[in-house]
């Protein structure tokens, strides 16, 4: 392989955009599909410093479908994980209407 398709191979990878494959967590602004380019923005990290488990869930979008499967099959890490973040985001969003005046609806 020469060597202007090997940079160009790490370059992509590098660029590739990712997804976020896990609940909404309104508390920190994160949407199920929610795609990233570029690397994660602030406040993403803030809220993967908060739940560690949504790196996780934080995939290249070429493999968004095999991610999907995987999350709806339960007994599987990302089923846990997805699981995981789905209960700790309850508490956070919890909070958050708590101290916005706002209901689960």
């Amino acid at each position: 392989m020469p060597e202007d398709e090997i940079i160009q191979e790490e370059f992509d990878a590098e660029n590739e955009p990712e997804i976020y494959t896990g609940p909404n967590i309104l508390a920190f602004a994160l949407q199920k599909f929610q795609v990233f380019r570029g690397g994660l923005p602030p406040y993403v990290e803030r809220a993967i410093e908060k739940i560690p488990e949504i790196r996780g869930l934080i995939v290249p979008v070429r493999e968004l479908e095999s991610m999907r499967q995987k999350i709806s099959r339960p007994g599987t890490n990302e089923a846990r994980l997805f699981y995981t973040v789905q209960t700790e985001a309850e508490k956070f969003n919890a909070e958050y209407r708590k101290l916005n005046g706002r209901r689960r609806r």
